[in-house]
């Protein structure tokens, strides 16, 4: 006699989000679940009280994705983290645009929960690394957000394909923007190497 498949709630959550991924929320059933799995239903419903719970954990293993995306572009500078959050979060898109698309514009309260889940790191780079009070970095975040957004729609639309350089240089303007309204961080203005750079950037709006 074989012994029954033990079905985890990594097992569960890992098929959730391929169906996720390929279909959308919608998709994400317990019984399309247990079909993937090759299991009944009573497994998801002994993890999971209800959709729900299941969906939030779908919506973290996203979030984790960003994270990873973040680590691998943002290497061990602090000058140019906050442009490498904005970088990680478009090239998300360009990687999964229809994952996108689900979270932002079908379903936008889940966008809202990605962005609540992100909120910690972005106000810790702008407030800590930058040396923004958090009155202003949460400004600046909504500020930027609008913007990120911008490009991400554009991008995800399949519109026209932006390369890298493209998506930096606008992230420098966006930067540039920021710096003109709220001023620039106070903490990398101390660092000869950012200061440079801010002076290039600052001179080039002016050309």
């Amino acid at each position: 006699m074989s012994a029954t498949k033990r079905i985890t709630k990594n097992m569960i959550v890992d098929a959730a989000l391929e169906i996720f991924r390929a279909e959308g929320f919608e998709s994400v059933t317990s019984r399309r679940i247990a079909l993937r799995l090759g299991c009944s239903t009573q497994p998801i419903y002994f993890e999971y009280k209800n959709m729900d719970e299941l969906k939030d954990d779908i919506i973290k293993k996203v979030v984790e994705q960003l994270d990873e995306l973040f680590s691998s572009v943002s290497g061990d500078s602090d000058e140019f983290v906050y442009r490498s959050f904005g970088l990680s979060f478009l090239k998300f898109v360009q990687t999964d645009p229809f994952v996108f698309r689900q979270i932002y514009i079908v379903e936008g309260k889940i966008g809202k929960q990605v962005d609540d889940l992100r909120m910690p790191k972005v106000l810790d780079i702008l407030e800590n690394k930058y040396g923004y009070k958090k009155e202003t970095a949460i400004a600046i975040n909504n500020m930027a957000a609008c913007s990120l957004m911008g490009m991400a729609f554009f991008i995800s639309s399949g519109y026209k394909k932006v390369s890298e350089n493209e998506i930096i240089k606008n992230l420098e303007l966006l930067f540039g923007s920021v710096c003109a309204v709220y001023g620039p961080p106070p903490k990398l203005m101390k660092i000869e190497k950012f200061r440079e750079h801010f002076e290039q950037l600052m001179a080039s709006f002016k050309k």
